[in-house]
């Protein structure tokens, strides 16, 4: 998240806020270009732009009935819509001198973040309270911001614009900050886990209309400030308008690219952002083993969602996701005759098995985007007490992300139903690993595994369902070795004897 912030998030908030700030407090000097027909043109051409592209997201939520699509549609769609009825309201063309334009303007930020509270308040009771709502909300969001600026059109005196260092302007100013702050960085989480362009755009393009009220603190008309800020709200619309647009084109479907932009949710994000060779991996592990396929989709859904209530940054989760959805991708390695086999295995049997977590790190090294999630899967079967494998690494030297993995790893295996034998009841399983807290698995994975489980439950795998489907990404033909199709040099790597 950190390496994330620095280098895209921090320098365009930092800059663009700072900027803001200086001319706006300065007064922004006089800077008249003596252009004003220009200057309208501007903001009706660039609102009403970003008014059709929200209204385009917004409907596309509504018909398909999607929470989040629909809530930061409207939330779009009033900070689109009411910058659009402060340009109408600009003095000197359809109307005369009117406090209605700065009120409209002002508005915005702060009825769009009403407009988005349920994602704002998500996790807190009022957030549940309100996602059940969601539909009214959005729509009530987008009704009320229609009739609010259909009544500042008709009586743009009504209401007093606000001296610009009273205490209004500034705590609006501030929530405006904060609040689209606090969205900007929701989807720069999800960039750090999904890496999808698209919430990258989706971040930045939501910090753009909180730092453009910074020119309430003084900006004067037509200068340097009042400019830059009108520039930086519509551009940050559009650039999130655009950035569907073009991702729409590309991917042919808005589903796709709506999902990665509006997606909340880091389960989604991380396969959203699945590269291909992640999928051809997937693929080949159930060309080799349907069973060893469907474990690791599940590990990996019930690995992630646990690191996240144990609260890991946005990389971990990746890598945790990652490492857990590739856990077992050694095992393609592994002769069908000992990966199948219902009995117990042979001493070198065994010895042939447990040698997957080495080769599923060397499946990984020609892949640096996979660097995280190869030590995961090297490290998933040590042990606290040292008597794990390949290492035998004690308590202090396995990350929480790799024992995090372990733990949901062996639950799966315990509870999952196997052709040659019945999974054993969710008691038993969890008596197991609270007898192996300490020894066999870190007591504070198995705590925070078994605390996830009791609260969300059991790993359903929805989300992954479709990950290494053949039939949705590069099929692998019937009497072609699987790893061809992953291996960037399949001569460097040779299986287990």
């Amino acid at each position: 998240m950190v390496i994330f912030a620095l280098r895209w998030w921090v320098p365009f908030v930092g800059g663009v806020g700072a900027v803001l700030a200086v001319l706006s407090l300065g007064g922004g000097g006089r800077l008249d270009w003596g252009h004003p027909d220009l200057a309208f043109a501007v903001v009706l051409a660039m609102t009403v732009t970003c008014v059709i592209g929200s209204a385009a997201v917004w409907v596309v939520g509504l018909r398909r009935r999607l929470a989040e699509v629909c809530l930061l549609g409207s939330a779009i769609w009033v900070v689109s819509l009411l910058p659009l009825v402060h340009g109408l309201l600009l003095p000197g063309y359809l109307y005369g001198p009117n406090p209605g334009t700065v009120v409209a303007v002002m508005a915005a930020v702060p009825a769009a973040l009403v407009a988005a509270l349920p994602l704002l308040l998500d996790g807190s009771a009022a957030g549940r309270w309100l996602a059940r709502r969601w539909l009214s909300w959005s729509i009530g969001s987008v009704v009320l911001s229609v009739a609010g600026g259909g009544l500042l059109l008709a009586w743009p005196n009504s209401i007093a614009a606000p001296e610009p260092g009273s205490a209004l302007t500034v705590s609006t100013v501030a929530v405006s900050v904060i609040g689209m702050g606090a969205l900007s960085l929701r989807h720069l989480r999800l960039y750090a886990i999904g890496r999808r362009a698209g919430s990258l755009i989706a971040s930045l393009g939501f910090a753009a209309p909180g730092l453009a009220t910074l020119a309430f603190l003084g900006a004067l008309p037509l200068s340097a400030a009042w400019w830059l800020a009108h520039l930086t709200d519509g551009f940050g619309v559009l650039f999130a308008v655009g950035g569907l647009l073009v991702a729409h084109r590309r991917d042919r479907s808005i589903a796709v690219v709506l999902s990665p932009v509006l997606t909340r949710e880091p389960l989604a994000a991380l396969v959203l952002g699945l590269t291909p060779v992640v999928h051809r991996f997937i693929a080949a592990l159930e060309v080799k083993d349907a069973v060893t396929r469907q474990h690791v989709i599940r590990v990996s859904e019930l690995a992630m969602r646990a690191a996240e209530r144990s609260g890991r940054d946005p990389l971990t989760l990746r890598a945790v996701g990652l490492g857990a959805l590739l856990h077992d991708v050694g095992k393609l390695m592994t002769p069908d005759a000992i990966l199948t086999k219902a009995g117990s295995l042979t001493d070198v049997e065994r010895a042939t098995i447990e040698r997957h977590p080495i080769d599923g790190e060397a499946l990984l090294a020609g892949y640096p985007h996979l660097a995280e999630a190869a030590k995961i899967v090297r490290s998933h079967h040590e042990r606290p007490d040292g008597s794990g494998y390949p290492d035998g690494l004690t308590a202090a030297q396995i990350p929480l992300s790799s024992s995090i993995v372990s733990v949901v790893d062996a639950w799966d295996a315990m509870v999952s139903d196997r052709p040659y034998r019945r999974g054993m009841a969710a008691q038993r399983a969890e008596a197991i690993l609270r007898e192996g807290a300490g020894t066999q698995w870190p007591a504070a994975a198995v705590d925070v595994v078994l605390a996830e489980i009791r609260h969300g439950g059991v790993a359903q795998a929805s989300r992954l369902d479709a990950v290494g489907q053949r039939a949705r990404h590069q099929p692998i033909e019937l009497g072609i070795d699987p790893l061809a199709a992953c291996l960037p040099d399949r001569d460097a790597i040779s299986p287990a004897a």
